[in-house]
């Protein structure tokens, strides 16, 4: 079985699959991704983790960058085209991840990518914005103001990301199999429903 998460930034998302794969001897995948798509395409890992929270806009923001630190770097080797190119690896990556199976795959558009398939859980993770405003303003001594903008900006991104590249809405029920409010059954409870709907599922 695969189990892939997406989540509302500051619903403790990562953690909770990370429990999860754990519970059920899974192949935890996040940051791997990232590493692997940056080395087929070139760029670091950090601007692959940035690219995860972009729309097609990408491009032109990674190129602005790269220009400064890589004066040799062409123009005309990023763009849209880079966008497409940074999406199709993230694609293949994921699909590689799953062909092994038993993994639990966060991010990445993976549920859209991997779509309704009997070997796959789509999971979505949620939770009061107020409640995920005082979780990020703890955990990274933002103040609550700075907190809500970050969570409103990465939450914009995904939400465009989707959109974008796969025309669906995030949580939507075409990419989401089971939605989980994070706030209301903590991470041990959170991980509990995932764990036994895995083995409804198989």
């Amino acid at each position: 079985m695969i189990v892939t998460i997406s989540n509302q930034y500051g619903s403790g998302a990562v953690a909770i699959a990370e429990r999860t794969a754990a519970a059920l001897g899974y192949v935890f995948v996040d940051r791997q991704l990232p590493v692997v798509v940056a080395k087929r395409l070139q760029i670091t890992p950090a601007q692959a983790e940035a690219a995860d929270e972009t729309g097609k806009s990408l491009g032109a923001r990674l190129l602005s960058s790269l220009e400064l630190a890589t004066p040799e770097v062409a123009t005309h080797a990023f763009g849209e085209s880079f966008d497409a190119a940074y999406v199709r690896e993230v694609q293949e990556a994921v699909c590689e991840y799953a062909a092994h199976g038993d993994a639990v795959i966060v991010g990445r558009a993976a549920g859209a990518i991997l779509g309704r398939r009997p070997d796959v859980l789509r999971v979505f993770m949620y939770a009061p914005r107020d409640w995920r405003i005082e979780r990020i303003a703890e955990q990274t001594a933002l103040d609550r103001k700075a907190a809500a903008a970050e969570i409103d900006r990465i939450d914009r991104a995904r939400a465009a990301h989707l959109r974008d590249w796969y025309g669906v809405e995030i949580g939507s029920r075409e990419i989401v199999d089971l939605a989980i409010d994070t706030a209301t059954f903590g991470a041990e409870g959170s991980a509990h429903l995932i764990v036994g709907a895995v083995h409804e599922r198989a």
